[in-house]
């Protein structure tokens, strides 16, 4: 053993702070030594001293911060505390737009025991609770007792799960006079009353002062550890070493060191975290109170805060902000990290995976000031962006059931998922990447339906520094002018009959290759050439939940190949290669592999191929064509 690391916290009066040191000598005999660490954070100078839990704006000396003791009940004073110093120090996590005008916005009353209704003009402060349902019943809002529960003091009467009862009980000890719930603010078995406040729920959560996190929780009779006598369980205990006060860490987990935009350990592994819905209820709430099986965490925009330290975390910052979170710029490195952490959440009912989205595509629209979305991609960077790559599972498939949509006249639809989309696709994994991001990219023109049903250009706008060029041009060098806006009479006649499947179409002028595969020598495990890295033949297609061989002898139209299966490639997106050094600068080609019907058509898998452009332009029966896909 040449070295041993340990992190020590340090105890005291004042605060600590976990710092992980590595010996600097192991000898032949068994001894350890230590030198002191390089810094510990200090006290603001001056003569003003900052209050506990406050933020240390430098650090130095050996002057240390000391840890404390975590009761077995909160001590709501604490937490009274940091939501004070948040609301007095931290001007970024107040609330400072027009409260979003919802018809249906309910509220707890936590004084009289009932369900409320308010406007926007008389809405009071209110706090939000974010929780697992689980699969057990309780009590919810419904049709038919709608009007008994606004009844005063009948939720005080009624058995109420543990969770919201105790979220309850920490209103009223934080004294928040309101608190919002879904399962008691929404009417549940009113699909017009659901959509109307989930189509806001960002607006719900962001206005919130607090949202209340039973991150431990299973189910909602799990309760929130620390509210009530025995739901907490770890005892700390001190210990002196050399005359310094050690004391145990409630959640060694704290001291894990995360990237940006990464989960930090001591949340990412609770039940709440990994549910869907709860996503973005996090995401858009400006005060958090998490509550972990033994711990209590306060975080906000400007940091973090734990129960047995009055140490003060900043929040992880964006490479390259100042320090300052991205409130206005489109942001791929975020869009990117956001679907691909929510890509791991899971749903109990597999087509709410839309509405669980939602919040988060308000959100980030908001921020992003009027950034447009469809099916969860950004028209920022649109083209690159539907070339997503889910990891590869066994009995992948499209997601089954549809998304209701609200339509301008307040007619409810039902949507099925677009197969272009990441959202549409189900069972297992997490998307690994998104492709699309190399440079000189090449794009069709892409048209969807906006809220009002009206065909749109994707709009790339200024936001996004990689310019995208017209994919015609690139096919065909230039030698000639090929149609890329798609007018309405050119849709296909199912766009017509079928006006509710309009919501589902992305439609587009682009090249189209029809090949032959022999559908009896299918195979399951991913082929090296499915993101082609040389110029010829074979290459590989996924159809279903086989990939298929494509080879040059299957192309041509002699007898022996009538029998072979056929399937359409659609060329999407083309960038050129910067590695490995011996195809930098090349061109690849991505395409879906579709399944046609009737004049649309559908992925044939979540699978593209990438083959290099050289080859493509000798692929048999090109054709540059209109497609429509759902």
């Amino acid at each position: 053993m040449k070295s041993l690391e340990i992190v020590l916290q340090r105890a005291g009066p004042g605060g600590r702070v976990p710092v992980a040191i590595t010996s600097d000598k192991y000898t032949s005999h068994g001894d350890v030594t230590f030198l002191p660490p390089g810094s510990w954070r200090v006290d603001q100078p001056g003569d003003k001293p900052l209050p506990k839990d406050a933020p240390r704006e430098r650090v130095g000396g050996l002057h240390p911060t000391l840890g404390r003791p975590r009761p077995l009940l909160i001590d709501f004073d604490r937490l009274r505390t940091w939501i004070q110093l948040c609301d007095e120090q931290h001007e970024i996590c107040q609330y400072h737009e027009e409260p979003m005008n919802i018809p249906r916005f309910r509220l707890i009353d936590i004084k009289r025991k009932r369900i409320l209704h308010v406007d926007r003009n008389k809405r009071p402060c209110f706090a939000t609770l974010s929780y697992v349902w689980g699969t057990r019943q309780f009590l919810r809002l419904t049709k038919a007792n709608v009007s008994d529960l606004e009844k005063e003091g009948c939720l005080g009467e009624l058995e109420l799960p543990p969770t919201i009862s105790d979220a309850i009980t920490v209103c009223e000890k934080l004294q928040i006079s309101h608190l919002w719930v879904d399962s008691l603010c929404i009417i549940q078995d009113d699909e017009s009353d659901m959509l109307e406040v989930i189509d806001k729920m960002d607006s719900i959560y962001s206005e919130s002062i607090l949202t209340i996190i039973a991150a431990s929780g299973v189910d909602a009779y799990s309760g929130i550890p620390g509210v009530r006598p025995g739901a907490r369980f770890l005892e700390q205990h001190p210990l002196e070493i050399r005359g310094v006060q050690l004391i145990d860490s409630v959640d060694k987990d704290q001291f894990r060191m995360q990237t940006s935009f990464q989960e930090p350990q001591w949340i990412s592994g609770t039940p709440w975290a990994r549910r869907a819905w709860t996503f973005q209820e996090a995401l858009v709430s400006r005060k958090l109170l998490f509550f972990t099986s033994e711990q209590v965490y306060w975080s906000c925009r400007e940091g973090l805060l734990s129960e047995d330290t009055t140490e003060y975390f900043r929040s992880n910052e964006i490479p390259g902000t100042n320090g300052r979170r991205l409130d206005s710029e489109f942001s791929p490195l975020e869009y990117q990290h956001i679907a691909v952490t929510f890509s791991t959440r899971r749903l109990t009912y597999e087509a709410d995976i839309g509405r669980a989205y939602l919040g988060t595509q308000n959100y980030l629209d908001k921020k992003w000031g009027g950034h447009k979305f469809s099916w969860g991609l950004p028209h920022g960077a649109f083209g690159p962006f539907l070339m997503w790559e889910w990891s590869f599972a066994s009995n992948r498939r499209l997601r089954k059931g549809t998304h209701p949509v609200r339509q301008l006249d307040g007619t409810i639809v039902k949507v099925p998922f677009p197969s272009w989309s990441w959202m549409a696709w189900t069972e297992g994994g997490r998307l690994l990447d998104f492709y699309g991001d190399e440079p000189n990219a090449h794009c069709p023109l892409f048209f969807v339906y906006d809220s009002a049903t009206q065909l749109t250009a994707v709009s790339y706008g200024s936001s996004w520094s990689c310019q995208v060029k017209p994919l015609g041009d690139l096919l065909t060098n230039g030698a000639d002018v090929r149609r890329a806006e798609v007018a309405e009479e050119d849709l296909p006649p199912e766009l017509h009959s079928l006006p509710s499947i309009r919501h589902s179409a992305l439609s587009f002028y682009t090249e189209v290759a029809t090949v032959r595969y022999n559908s009896s020598t299918g195979f399951d495990d991913v082929p090296d050439d499915l993101h082609m890295r040389s110029y010829e033949y074979p290459f590989s297609i996924k159809v279903g939940q086989k990939f298929y061989r494509i080879l040059e002898e299957h192309q041509t139209n002699s007898d022996e190949n009538k029998g072979l299966e056929e399937t359409d490639l659609v060329a999407v997106f083309s960038g050129q290669m910067t590695k490995p050094r011996k195809f930098r600068g090349e061109y690849r080609l991505y395409c879906w592999p579709v399944v046609k019907k009737g004049g649309v058509r559908v992925r044939a898998s979540e699978s593209s191929t990438i083959i290099f452009l050289s080859l493509w332009r000798d692929l048999p029966r090109l054709r540059w064509e209109l497609v429509t896909m759902l």
